[in-house]
């Protein structure tokens, strides 16, 4: 990815055709599958999938997910996201490729999980923060 999102909404609004936009665009697109980007993180962090799904708390269904057999909700790559200590940048660019939103600091409950991320805390620790301030858990 070589431009920013500003450039590109400007380029596909102010264009004259979706299909030039598209093929002109072709490498800026989130086209992977989670589970090969989840499996990339994996290599840089120099983890195992048993190490994500033991600090993630979601166990075997996180077996599934590095498979590419389920396709897991929000929270649950949030959680992923924690058990493998990755920084807001990562875990923002996690979420566009999952197609799922953003974290977002206005938001009371992202902005729990945004501070847990910033601190490389656990999901554990992250879920008791959420339940103290009455949000609900990952």
């Amino acid at each position: 990815m070589k431009k920013v999102t500003e450039e590109l909404v400007n380029e596909i609004t102010q264009g004259k055709s979706v299909a030039e936009y598209l093929a002109s665009n072709r490498g800026e697109f989130l086209d992977i599958p989670l589970s090969a980007h989840l499996k990339e993180l994996l290599q840089k962090k120099g983890m195992r999938v048993s190490q994500a799904a033991d600090k993630s708390n979601k166990g075997e269904y996180i077996y599934q997910v590095f498979r590419g057999i389920k396709n897991p909700g929000r929270d649950v790559v949030l959680c992923i996201a924690l058990a493998m200590k990755l920084d807001l940048e990562e875990t923002q660019h996690l979420l566009r490729i999952g197609r799922m939103a953003c974290l977002d600091a206005r938001n009371k409950r992202d902005s729990i999980v945004i501070f847990g991320i910033a601190r490389g805390i656990s999901v554990v620790e992250v879920n008791d923060i959420l339940y103290e301030f009455g949000e609900e858990c990952l």
